[in-house]
């Protein structure tokens, strides 16, 4: 499914649907009501991560995240400066850039301000119908790592994505990025819970104690050994949240508190391993250096057939 820049949807584009049309409601921990996993915790419980954010509703459940509290903060005074800043620097009017897993055009219309030619994909129809993005962006419902875009970027952004994504889902997507990269283009993305954060820490604790309730966590070293592994090499990295997020409670407390804890952190040159969430940005090695699928005992992904 293409849509355009005003987020109009045509359902007569090809639309990939395996993996994402069973029953949701079969799948454990999924509310098919509402469109996302419960409880709303880091890790949609879901078997696949391609299952989730599919019902009605799903984006417009997503941007509420955004509105109001620690993570609207986060996004307003932390983040968004953030990747404003690198993809400025990676930008230009003949560049392009491919924002995977983009939802509803979050980190899309950041892009859309310093390249000039953007493509979002989604295998969400629900967030992609949530999505309002400018004339210099498009939108698929496909899922490259089935089906290929047939062409290659300078630089592809993925955010909020690898952790919440199971290992084999990870790195699916990881190789699907790789095939969609120019060879000297960049994968710009982030993890939102560190596990050598504090919040990490309790929720590796919570996953001893309720392991039926999983929350997923991934260290710097575990990203690093992932990304490796899938033929990219890491250039830079930037650790940012540093205020322990406490959930949905105390929220105007954490619009107030998280740009100066920010601040007074980073002045005390506080370490990274602290910080909640990191950003990565990542080139890809040539083909000869990366390791075999056999080397890593692992099936092969689908190779991508061409399409629209």
């Amino acid at each position: 499914m293409a849509c355009d820049g005003d987020g109009r949807c045509d359902s007569d584009i090809l639309q990939v649907k395996e993996d994402i049309g069973r029953d949701a409601a079969s799948v454990r921990g999924f509310d098919a009501q509402r469109g996302h996993s419960l409880p709303n915790r880091d890790t949609p419980p879901c078997r696949s991560y391609r299952l989730c954010h599919q019902a009605a509703g799903a984006g417009r459940d997503y941007d509420k995240t955004f509105e109001a509290g620690y993570s609207a903060a986060l996004w307003q005074k932390i983040e968004k400066p953030l990747i404003e800043s690198q993809l400025r620097s990676l930008g230009g009017r003949d560049r392009t850039i491919l924002d995977f897993a983009c939802g509803t055009g979050r980190i899309t219309r950041l892009a859309a301000m310093f390249f000039g030619t953007v493509i979002g994909v989604d295998v969400s129809e629900a967030m992609l119908m949530s999505a309002s993005v400018p004339e210099n962006v498009t939108l698929y419902c496909i899922d490259i790592t089935k089906l290929s875009l047939a062409r290659t970027f300078d630089v592809v952004t993925a955010f909020r994505f690898f952790l919440n994504a199971e290992d084999t889902l990870r790195r699916e997507a990881l190789q699907a990025i790789y095939r969609h990269l120019h060879a000297d283009g960049v994968l710009v993305c982030n993890i939102h819970l560190n596990a050598t954060s504090p919040i990490g820490l309790i929720s590796r604790g919570l996953n001893w104690a309720y392991p039926s309730t999983p929350r997923n966590t991934l260290t710097l070293n575990q990203f690093s050994k992932v990304l490796k592994e899938e033929g990219f090499d890491i250039l830079n990295t930037r650790s940012y949240g540093y205020l322990p997020r406490p959930g949905r409670l105390f929220p105007r407390l954490c619009q107030l508190l998280v740009e100066p804890f920010e601040r007074v952190c980073r002045a005390l040159k506080v370490p990274g391993w602290l910080a909640e969430n990191y950003g990565s940005i990542s080139a890809p090695r040539p083909a000869s250096g990366r390791r075999t699928p056999c080397s890593r005992r692992r099936t092969a992904a689908p190779s991508a057939a061409p399409t629209g």
